[in-house]
């Protein structure tokens, strides 16, 4: 096959890339080889649940379906106790049921949530576990706060350097330097409208035993016997994001 011909058949090829390419490079999405929810009219008002290699454009339930590996989840299916994700995850929202079924309760490090929607989401909470990180991403036009971010550090991993925003810890008697201590944070949903500037304020709690005294509905998480005798007093650290 001449030169000119394999040009001929490339350049439509090339053409195509190259209006994918900027999405690509302006994409907002979360970590690479990152889960990605969203829940999708056209498929029942089920969940898309995705494995995607790179990063996707926010709310482009088109692209996601394109480039990532999708199947249909129905919200019968969904876990009553929330979500146990390793890595980053990244959820789409158009309707809060999603935020009440899914992800409440869910124990999560690295959290995106992008607002996909029109009409404004009501304050209401949500309860994470082991939250390190958290970005809200509103797609709203002309909001004052359409991308946050949010990082979430104990008092002893500050002292060591660990990356804190916004935050407030008053010291602990009972925690230890040594201890990593149990995140439960609390995000008010209406953050995501982008209204207002995000906001955190975190306080050492007594210890995992006494936490459902104080949070009677507190959905904890099942978390596994840990052979150290010590697990039964570990502190938590409470972070209210508002």
């Amino acid at each position: 096959m001449s030169e000119r011909r394999i040009l001929a058949l490339l350049l439509p090829l090339l053409g195509a890339l190259s209006t994918l390419l900027p999405v690509l490079s302006t994409a907002t999405g979360g970590p690479l080889n990152s889960t990605l929810l969203f829940d999708s009219a056209a498929h029942g008002n089920s969940l898309r649940n995705c494995s995607c290699a790179s990063e996707i454009q926010d709310c482009n339930d088109a692209l996601a379906n394109l480039l990532c590996s999708c199947r249909t989840v129905p919200r019968s299916a969904l876990p009553p106790a929330g979500l146990r994700v390793q890595g980053g995850l990244t959820v789409w929202v158009r309707d809060p049921w999603v935020l009440r079924e899914l992800l409440n309760g869910s124990a999560v490090q690295d959290l995106r949530i992008s607002a996909c929607g029109s009409a404004a989401l009501p304050p209401e909470l949500l309860a994470l576990f082991g939250l390190r990180r958290l970005r809200l991403h509103t797609a709203a036009p002309g909001v004052a706060h359409p991308e946050q971010t949010l990082s979430i550090a104990s008092a002893s991993e500050r002292g060591r350097g660990g990356s804190i925003s916004s935050l407030t810890f008053p010291p602990s008697s009972s925690s230890s330097s040594s201890t990593t201590p149990f995140l439960v944070s609390f995000l008010d949903v209406a953050l995501l409208n982008g209204f207002s500037p995000l906001k955190a304020y975190s306080v050492s709690s007594p210890p995992t035993p006494t936490l459902t005294q104080h949070f009677p509905h507190l959905p904890l998480p099942h978390i596994p016997q840990d052979p150290q005798p010590s697990y039964p007093h570990q502190d938590c650290l409470l972070t209210f994001i508002y």
